[in-house]
């Protein structure tokens, strides 16, 4: 009986954050409010970097690099070469990024399938316009356009791949996105995704939680300094969450991506990783750790070694994930 009535809350709640993210609509002035918001904060940080990437600190690149062997180890590839595989089985492969960001990894497939046209879709235009003269330079076969994934219309059967980069946990209307990619993949296409995943507004499962905080607790201070929540750097005695839906677009659906896509696609690949080390290593908790120092490197082993044994026993679940899907034919 009490299982059945955390069952129904559980439900009510998911209803209800459905519900709210719901009220924001493109068209709005809340939602052009933050969509400006969203531009300046990407633009100001990658315009610091200088780069194609965004910026992070070396324990989290780390850990980016100990995910790319699991997805090797699933697919035969890294992120790049799996995609650029996928495009060269293909005579004159047409491939499409949504919200392809100033296309760093856009690139780094273009390297790998040179006969291969790709397409940049984002909003920013100034980061779209750091990937057409970097691709300018090198002589890739990229063109930029410029468009919101909210509203986008894709050309019907258009492409025969699909890539999504860490662009759809901040779609709102996910129903016309997935839509929109059903009509424009081609007959076999694929589409490939990299996603938090986590539960909407970048919250914690509550399994997680209980997980995280417990290791956050043991941590000495210097390990907890948090970087980004606050105007100065501060001690955090509780590891820091909140509902980044109150205020801007990150992980406004990020728990529905999976289930929506399931529902459109057939599955061919997925790899969940991060149960734990989204939330000790990115730019929040990250900048802490110095994988030169042995006490450093000995914790993030230890974090990273806890996240695979709680994702392969089955008590966690991922908050990033590798996924392929395939429409039918």
């Amino acid at each position: 009986m009490l299982d059945e009535v955390r069952h129904r809350i559980i439900q009510v709640r998911f209803r209800a954050d459905a519900w709210r993210s719901r009220l924001l609509k493109p068209g709005t002035r809340e939602y052009d409010r933050r969509a400006d918001q969203e531009l300046e904060h990407y633009r100001a940080k990658f315009s610091a970097a200088g780069r194609l990437f965004e910026p992070a600190p070396p324990v989290w690149d780390e850990m980016q690099r100990r995910a790319a062997v699991l997805i090797r180890r699933a697919t035969g590839y890294d992120l790049p070469g799996y995609v650029a595989s996928r495009l060269r089985a293909r005579k004159q492969p047409r491939m499409i990024s949504l919200g392809s960001g100033a296309g760093g990894v856009e690139l780094a497939i273009a390297r790998q399938a040179r006969h291969a046209e790709i397409v940049c879709l984002d909003l920013n235009r100034e980061l779209l316009e750091m990937a057409r003269r970097a691709a300018q330079q090198e002589g890739l076969n990229i063109e930029v356009r410029q468009a919101d994934l909210n509203l986008v219309e894709l050309p019907e059967k258009a492409f025969d791949l699909v890539f999504c980069h860490a662009s759809l946990h901040h779609v709102l209307e996910l129903e016309h996105v997935v839509e929109q990619i059903r009509r424009t993949l081609r007959p076999g296409g694929e589409l490939v995704i990299v996603e938090i995943v986590t539960r909407n507004g970048y919250r914690m499962w509550p399994e997680t939680r209980r997980v995280a905080q417990a290791i956050f607790r043991t941590l000495p201070e210097r390990y907890r300094v948090n970087h980004t929540a606050y105007p100065e750097p501060r001690v955090d005695q509780r590891l820091w969450e909140s509902d980044t839906r109150a205020t801007g677009m990150e992980c406004l659906r990020s728990e529905e991506i999976v289930p929506l896509l399931d529902g459109a696609f057939e599955p061919v690949h997925s790899v969940p990783h991060f149960s734990l080390c989204r939330r000790f290593f990115d730019t929040m908790y990250g900048p802490n750790y110095d994988l030169a120092r042995p006490l450093d490197r000995a914790i993030a082993d230890w974090i990273w070694e806890l996240d695979r044994h709680y994702l392969e026993s089955g008590r966690l679940r991922g908050e990033t994930l590798f996924g392929v899907w395939r429409l039918p034919e």
